[in-house]
């Protein structure tokens, strides 16, 4: 009988030492997944900083510019009322162009003056979209072309008016030609 269990135990020594090499290599997977894990976010974080610029010693290096607070309030749309409607003659039928748009600013004082002169600005922004070429109005350069064109012509207005340009932008909400 002692035979038989010194034989057994024999059997059994190479299953256990066998199991015990297993989790040991689940271990060393889990550390090896952890490292890279580790090294990944790292790499991440150190990615961020570099490319954000976010170190302060280079700020600080840089004391000859000038560091300008810009003070940002909200933004402000004024929808205009009724859209525009626009006739053009092309290849000799009649095409007609329909253009809503916002204009955003951050002043209140701006949207009151717009308001006070807008038959100014609807006569000029009707000028503006008539004096296009319909074909060119078909293409996305065409379109931003007039959407500054029309940004110029209500700056330009509320300079004249106001004194100051105000408006940031001009944006087209719907834009149908026909």
């Amino acid at each position: 009988m002692a035979a038989d269990k010194k034989e057994k135990e024999k059997d059994e020594a190479p299953e256990k030492a066998e199991g015990a090499e297993k989790p040991k290599s689940k271990m060393l997977l889990i550390i090896i997944i952890a490292a890279l894990v580790v090294l990944l976010v790292g790499g991440g974080v150190a990615a961020f900083f570099i490319l954000s610029g976010g170190d302060e010693k280079g700020k600080a290096e840089g004391e000859g510019e000038e560091e300008v607070e810009v003070q940002h309030t909200a933004a402000i749309y004024f929808d205009f009322k009724p859209p525009f409607i626009v006739n053009y003659q092309w290849n000799g039928r009649q095409r007609y162009v329909q253009i809503s748009l916002s204009v955003m600013t951050r002043s209140q004082a701006v949207v009151d003056a717009m308001q006070k002169h807008m038959p100014l600005i609807r006569n000029n922004l009707v000028m503006v979209f008539s004096s296009q070429d319909f074909e060119m109005l078909r293409t996305p350069e065409g379109k931003e072309a007039v959407r500054k064109a029309a940004l110029e012509e209500m700056q330009k207005i509320l300079t004249e008016e106001m004194g100051e340009p105000g408006i940031e932008q001009v944006l087209f909400t719907n834009f149908v030609m026909q």
